[in-house]
């Protein structure tokens, strides 16, 4: 052991003897902390940034009008535009937009048409154009803002669908509020007209015997006539007052139906949505369990937190869901509402009961470092259960609850236009009987004549009353209740709920304040990579002869020169780290920890390089570099190991960088200590295995080294 430390001494001093070896050696040990500060500094807030990106905006909307206002959505696009500092918009004609996308200035365009007014306010017409937006993106100036364009591009689109079916829906409920409010003020007397129709029907035949007795007792002639007007204006006041009401109440109930249409339509989608959230539950628990021997602890909390995430997103859907029948339940009082209400307090339950078997899970998983099979088939069961249970619901809702509400309306509408139909045929038809009655009782003599055209005329009135009889009859007066609680519901919050079912509730798991923050750990275990190429590059890994080194083996001249490479990596990772921190000011949980791990990343490292170039020299240091590239593309530094090609993702595992770079994130985001023990233990792990590989091969491999040296040398080709 002193032998070998009498390696390292003779280099140190040698460095501290030579001013120009020692300079040499300060450049070695800064320059791959400025390769890391450099890249983490660009980086630091790119997408924070983005309000420099140039991307054409041309608006050639030409307007339209809808309700009898103008609108001009292009416009109001543009105003929110030059509002929205997230992107560098550039408000140009078409000609210079296109130019500029093509000549590299602009990154993208974005192009509202000249019909988009027109196209979008056709979406409440019988006939509906689907608007268009045109983007335009020149992928050949840089491959991520055509990405971060797109984005932009589909934000924008989004927001603009968004506002229109708010604003619509909150005009239209603000017109069935007025219509609703009305029909809620003459609800007494629509049912009166209704009864008096009726009444009048079931009556005709006493009408028609009465003036048949007239006929034949001319003499009690104006007696009865007296009667049969006492009859007849509530038969005429009703119609004109139902020939009045019938064209609003057909429109109430058409614009009743496409809204309810729209928004259980959505109340639909919420429960899909939550049903495939389900079973994306049961997919990942069966990942969990029958793969948890591959996994680390890392990947299984990583699992843990996305059946959480799913869990939450199925309570916040159903949430939406419940609260909108609420308030319906509320006034209607509807048994089928009031079922599916009770079934979803049954899946918000099973849900609630799988939450907490996960977090037993989770907790007991952390505890023995494995998964415990009884409680995976509980939570299966629990999951099993919950996507029945929301699988019923929906059964439930477009059996009977969606089907109730639309023939609801569906009847109203078709009593409504049929009615109309008899009121038009039976006005001419209430005239002559109110003209005849004026004529017959102006005399006697005229009673036969008159008489008889009276029952005439009533025989025809009779079939036409009967028909708009019987559709009313059909009209139950519980449903009109019903359609008038609805259409009095507070427009701002059916539009709001029809635009926007649900929000979104973000939480950050571990926090992380910037990008550059979030590249650190892969610059950084880099750049003590680079670092310890560098040092075998410029640095012999043979011993010099001096005094004494005849009497050394050569498995202590590689150890003993190895103690100066770690020494000098262990400087590169200690300026890299503390540079990190008190120069950059990177965000970081645990420093001293991000310290440690950049020591044990440069010690680690340093030892690979090394005993790769001790024992195959140039061959070595190409074998470094190809690690190098490798472990770039395949440690999930940048992106997520999972979206990488099948080869990364199997040899994972085995790159040191996977370790150093987990290790670092540990430190900046915050220290999971299984994960923080997983990474040293395998940082150790590759330190013995090449520690064991130079000490046995060393001896074997140095003569060939040396031996291809000497004739790469002869080439006349090698570095001198």
């Amino acid at each position: 052991m002193k032998s070998i430390f009498l390696i390292f001494k003779r280099d140190i001093k040698s460095m501290v003897k030579h001013p120009g070896a020692l300079l040499i050696i300060i450049g070695i040990c800064l320059i791959p902390s400025l390769y890391a500060w450099l890249n983490i500094k660009a980086s630091w807030n790119i997408y924070g940034n983005t309000g420099e990106l140039p991307v054409a905006v041309v608006n050639n909307d030409l307007g339209a009008s809808m309700n009898g206002q103008n609108i001009n959505v292009g416009s109001e696009v543009v105003k929110q535009l030059k509002d929205n500092h997230e992107i560098g918009w550039k408000f140009v004609n078409e000609k210079q937009g296109t130019m500029g996308v093509v000549s590299g200035k602009y990154y993208a365009l974005i192009e509202i048409p000249e019909d988009f007014s027109k196209d979008l306010a056709s979406l409440i017409s019988d006939n509906p154009v689907k608007p268009e937006i045109i983007y335009k993106v020149n992928t050949k100036a840089n491959a991520v803002a055509g990405e971060i364009t797109e984005v932009a591009a589909n934000t924008l689109v989004g927001q603009i669908t968004t506002n229109f079916v708010q604003v619509v829906n909150e005009k239209a409920f603000s017109y069935l509020n007025v219509f609703g409010d009305n029909m809620n003020k003459n609800k007494e007397e629509l049912k009166q007209l209704k009864n008096s129709i009726i009444n009048t029907n079931k009556n005709m035949n006493f009408i028609l015997e009465t003036l048949q007795w007239v006929n034949s007792n001319s003499i009690n002639l104006n007696e009865y006539l007296k009667d049969i007007k006492s009859t007849l204006p509530y038969v005429n006041s009703g119609i004109e007052n139902l020939q009045n009401n019938a064209g609003n109440i057909e429109l109430l109930v058409k614009n009743t139906k496409n809204t309810l249409n729209t928004s259980f339509n959505n109340l639909n989608l919420n429960l899909n949505n939550s049903l495939k959230q389900s079973q994306n539950i049961n997919e990942l628990i069966n990942v969990l369990y029958s793969e948890q021997s591959n996994k680390t602890k890392q990947e299984q909390e990583a699992i843990f937190s996305q059946i959480k995430s799913k869990i939450d997103s199925i309570s916040s859907s159903l949430e939406a869901y419940e609260n909108f029948l609420a308030k319906i339940n509320e006034k209607i009082n509807n048994k089928n509402i009031s079922k599916v209400l009770k079934d979803l307090n049954n899946i918000k339950s099973s849900i609630n009961k799988e939450k907490n078997d996960l977090k037993n899970l989770q907790n007991e998983t952390n505890k023995v470092k494995e998964i415990n099979k009884n409680l995976v088939e509980t939570i299966k069961s629990d999951s099993k259960d919950t996507l029945n249970k929301i699988n019923n619901t929906i059964l439930q809702y477009n059996s009977y609850l969606k089907p109730e509400l639309n023939s609801i309306a569906d009847n109203l509408i078709k009593a409504t236009n049929e009615a109309s139909e008899i009121i038009g045929s039976t006005k001419n038809l209430t005239n002559e009987i109110n003209d005849l009655l004026n004529v017959a009782t102006q005399g006697t003599d005229l009673a036969s004549t008159s008489s008889d055209n009276l029952i005439r005329t009533l025989n025809q009135f009779k079939g036409v009353l009967g028909e708009l009889s019987n559709k009313l009859e059909n009209i139950n007066n519980n449903e009109l209740t019903q359609i008038i609680t609805i259409l009095q519901a507070n427009p701002e919050f059916m539009g709001d709920f029809i635009a926007n079912p649900f929000n979104l509730k973000q939480e950050a798991i571990y926090p992380i304040p910037n990008y550059g923050a979030g590249m650190t750990p892969i610059y950084s275990v880099l750049a003590l990579w680079v670092g310890a190429l560098m040092l075998t590059s410029i640095l012999s890994t043979d011993v010099v002869d001096f005094p004494g080194s005849e009497n050394l083996s050569i498995r202590q001249k590689y150890f003993g020169k190895m103690i100066t490479f770690i020494f000098l990596a262990l400087i590169q990772g200690l300026i890299v780290s503390v540079g990190d921190k008190l120069i950059l000011k990177v965000y970081t949980v645990n420093a001293p920890l991000m310290i440690l791990f950049a020591l044990a990343c440069s010690f680690t490292f340093s030892i690979i390089v090394y005993t790769l170039v001790s024992l195959f020299g140039n061959i070595g240091k190409a074998l470094a570099i190809v690690c190098l590239v490798i472990q770039i593309a395949g440690c999930g530094g940048t992106y997520p190991i999972q979206i990488d090609p099948k080869f990364f993702r199997v040899m994972q595992p085995f790159f040191p960088f996977t370790y150093g770079v987990g290790g670092f994130r540990e430190a900046i985001a915050g220290p999971l200590f299984s994960s923080v023990a997983l990474d040293f233990i395998s940082l150790f792990l590759f330190i013995i295995v090449f520690l064991l590989l130079g000490a046995l091969l060393k001896k074997p491999l140095d003569k060939i080294k040396k031996k291809y040296h000497a004739k790469f040398e002869e080439a006349g080709i090698s570095e001198e």
